[in-house]
Parts: C-alpha cells; sequence; structure tokens
C-alpha cells in the first residue's frame, strides 16, 4: 500500500482566536476493568499553567503528553493544543473525571465533568483472526516538531521532522516527493548520516519513529510565516490476519 503524506508547518508572532474551547474528549465512555482509557484535554488557542484533575478512581498509567499542532487551510488558521493521559480503571461503577482548567490570555478555562462507567473485565480476543483490521491512516505519522511557536526575527529554530509508525506495520522504502521551502526563513540544514528506528509515544500510542531531517531556521521579517509542505511516498505493508499455506500471517501492500 503506497500512503501520500504531506505536512505543513506554519509560525505566528502573535496569532487571535474569535472564541476560546477547551473541553475534555474521551477514547469510550463505557469500559471494562481490565482495559485503558484515553482522555485528552485540548483548546484551540495556547495556553499556561495546566492543571489536571486528581483522576480519582484510575490510576495514570502514562502522561501527559503534549501535542501541538497548526495550520493554515483555505485562508483559515487553526491551532490545536492538547494534553493527553493513558488512564486504568481501580474500580467499578459510574466514575467522574472532574474539571481540568488552563489559563489563556489571562483568563481561567474549565473543562466539563466527563462520566465513565466502568464494568467488569471484559474477555479480550486472543485470535489474531478476531482483532481488528489496522488502518494506515491511523498507524503512520509524519510529524514536524519545532523548538519554538513564535521566535523573534533572526532567533534560531529547529524543525526536526519524524515518522511516526505502529509496530504492527512494517515500511520497505520511502521517498521525498517535495522538500519543503523555506521562504522568508535562512535556512541551514544537519546532516543525518544514518536513519535511526527509536522508540517512542504519539498520542498516547507506543509506536516507533525515525528522525528525517532536521533544519535550523531564521525568521527573517515579523508576522506570520509559512513553509511549503514536506510530502513523501511511502510504500507499506499491512497484516491481514491470515494465514499462508505454512502458517505465516499474510501482508497487503
Amino acid at each position: 500500500m503506497k500512503k501520500l503524506l504531506w505536512l505543513y508547518v506554519f509560525f505566528f508572532s502573535l496569532t487571535t482566536f474569535a472564541q476560546v474551547e477547551f473541553e475534555a474528549k474521551v477514547s469510550k465512555n463505557s469500559l471494562g476493568l481490565n482495559e485503558r482509557l484515553r482522555i485528552d484535554f485540548s483548546m484551540n488557542a495556547d495556553g499556561d499553567n495546566f492543571s489536571p484533575p486528581d483522576f480519582e478512581g484510575f490510576k495514570v498509567v502514562n502522561g501527559p503528553m503534549q501535542q501541538v499542532s497548526q495550520s493554515w487551510i483555505n485562508g483559515k488558521v487553526t491551532f490545536n493544543k492538547s494534553y493527553t493521559y493513558i488512564l486504568l480503571p481501580t474500580r467499578r461503577g459510574n466514575i467522574n473525571i472532574d474539571q481540568a482548567s488552563i489559563e489563556i490570555n489571562g483568563q481561567i478555562y474549565k473543562t466539563s465533568p466527563v462520566k465513565i462507567n466502568v464494568t467488569a473485565p471484559i474477555d479480550i480476543p486472543k485470535n489474531p483472526q478476531d482483532a481488528p483490521q489496522i488502518s494506515a491512516d491511523e498507524a503512520i505519522h509524519l510529524v514536524a516538531e519545532v523548538s519554538k511557536e513564535n521566535p523573534y526575527i533572526n532567533e534560531p529554530i529547529t524543525v526536526v521532522y519524524k515518522l511516526y509508525f505502529s509496530y504492527n506495520i512494517g515500511i520497505t522504502n520511502w521517498r521525498e516527493l517535495d522538500k519543503p521551502k523555506y521562504n522568508d526563513f535562512w535556512s541551514q540544514n544537519i546532516d543525518i548520516k544514518q536513519l535511526k528506528v527509536e522508540e517512542g509515544t504519539y498520542k498516547g500510542e507506543i509506536v516507533r519513529y525515525v528522525v528525517l531531517k532536521k533544519t535550523v531556521l531564521y525568521p527573517q521579517k515579523s508576522g506570520k510565516l509559512a513553509i511549503e509542505p514536506l510530502s513523501m511516498d511511502i510504500d507499506v505493508e499491512i497484516p491481514t490476519h491470515r494465514r499462508n499455506f505454512f502458517g505465516q500471517y499474510l501482508t497487503t501492500q
């Protein structure tokens, strides 16, 4: 299976939003005692002094993990910042996850409480034939990590391009289709002599990743500066949960 990925990166000296939104999103509202719950506290404006709830009735397995993204689509700027936790329930019944709070532009915002129903432990399928099919869109992600989102003129910042991919898939080949263009920046590429696969997390999931590219940028003017996209053509192998005559799992490309 071939997958095309495009990545845009934007920088802003000052960003304003018509209405601030701060909410809690959960992966499910009902789960078994032996299942994990993911909760994202997301906002559409940059904030400080984030204060999570105490997660009474849950054990924090992982987190907080912070993600920041900005984009420009059809002339409209969108911003999202989130704090993610992976939780494991410690008891059955209805459990309330209390409010989280964040300070944005000097004002305190709070999420609404979330009610979770925890049932008895569930049977997790052991037969790979019963496992859900893997989606390439969910198993591979091209991400640009920026060292600073609001730099001054001539202040050096670093952009690191990472390819995250699930342990359940294989990548057989990739190539750049379009290189990023750094208009309004002075740029200096950092040589990566050998690509190295490492383990990390992406939105709470344990995955593998490889650093594809590192660049140091020096903004040459103030205001909103955009980097043209990095796009890649990637060959992906996805397991089908079917076996051949010899009992080996088959994959599809």
